[in-house]
C-alpha cells in the first residue's frame, strides 16, 4: 500500500539531485556563438529579413520563408525583379500552378533565369498578366526561354535574316511569324520584335 505524503513539482524540489551518469558540462560563450553560426537561418529570421530588406508584406514573407525551395527562388529572382512583384507571383501564381498540377515544390525543375526573364517582361509591360500566367504553366512542364526561341528561329531562317539585313522588311515579319508559332502565340509581338532586332544585330 502507498500513501501520498507530499508533492514535489518545482525545480527547487529536485534541483539538488544530480544524475550520476551525466557529468557537469560548462559551455563557453564562444562555443555557443560557434554553434549558433553553424545553424541555417530559421524561418522567422528569414521573415524579418524579407520584410526589412525587401520591403514585402509580412504575410508574403511568412509563406515564402516556410518553404526552402520557394525562399531560395525568391531571393534569386528578387535581385533582378521588383521584390514585391516577385513575391506576389511566386506566392500566388507559382503555388497555384504547382497545386493544380498536384506537384510538390521539391519536384520542380525550374530555372530561375527563366522566371526572371518572364517577370521582366511583366514588369516592363511587354507581356500581359494573362499570357504570363499561361507561360508559367508551361514552364512547370518545360522551361520557356523567349530569347532562346528567337535565337533558334534566327538559326533556322538564315536566308530570311540575310534578306532582312539587305532591306527586305517582309523577311523580318516572316521570322516573327516563326517565333509566334513556336511560342503558340503566347509572346507579345512587340516583345518578340524587340528581342529579334537585338539578336539579329548580334548575329
Amino acid at each position: 500500500m502507498t500513501i501520498f505524503q507530499r508533492s514535489k513539482e518545482s525545480e527547487e524540489d529536485y534541483g539538488y539531485i544530480f544524475d550520476t551518469d551525466l557529468p557537469m558540462i560548462e559551455l563557453s560563450d564562444d562555443y555557443l556563438k560557434e554553434l549558433k553560426s553553424s545553424i541555417p537561418e530559421l524561418p522567422h529570421e528569414k521573415v524579418e529579413r524579407y520584410v526589412k530588406n525587401f520591403k514585402i508584406d509580412k504575410k508574403y514573407a511568412e509563406i515564402l520563408a516556410a518553404e526552402h525551395v520557394l525562399a531560395d527562388l525568391f531571393e534569386k529572382v528578387a535581385k533582378e525583379i521588383n521584390p514585391e512583384l516577385a513575391a506576389r507571383w511566386l506566392r500566388h501564381e507559382l503555388l497555384r500552378v504547382v497545386n493544380y498540377n498536384k506537384k510538390e515544390l521539391d519536384d520542380l525543375e525550374i530555372d530561375e533565369k527563366h522566371v526572371i526573364q518572364l517577370l521582366k517582361l511583366v514588369e516592363n509591360k511587354k507581356i500581359t498578366d494573362n499570357n504570363a500566367q499561361k507561360i508559367l504553366e508551361k514552364m512547370i512542364e518545360k522551361s520557356f526561354d523567349l530569347a532562346g526561341i528567337v535565337k533558334e528561329a534566327i538559326k533556322e531562317s538564315s536566308n530570311a535574316v540575310r534578306d532582312y539585313k539587305a532591306g527586305k522588311q517582309e523577311s523580318f515579319n516572316f521570322i516573327i511569324g516563326m517565333i509566334m508559332k513556336k511560342t503558340k502565340g503566347q509572346a507579345r509581338p512587340d516583345a518578340v520584335r524587340k528581342i529579334l532586332k537585338e539578336e539579329i544585330e548580334k548575329a
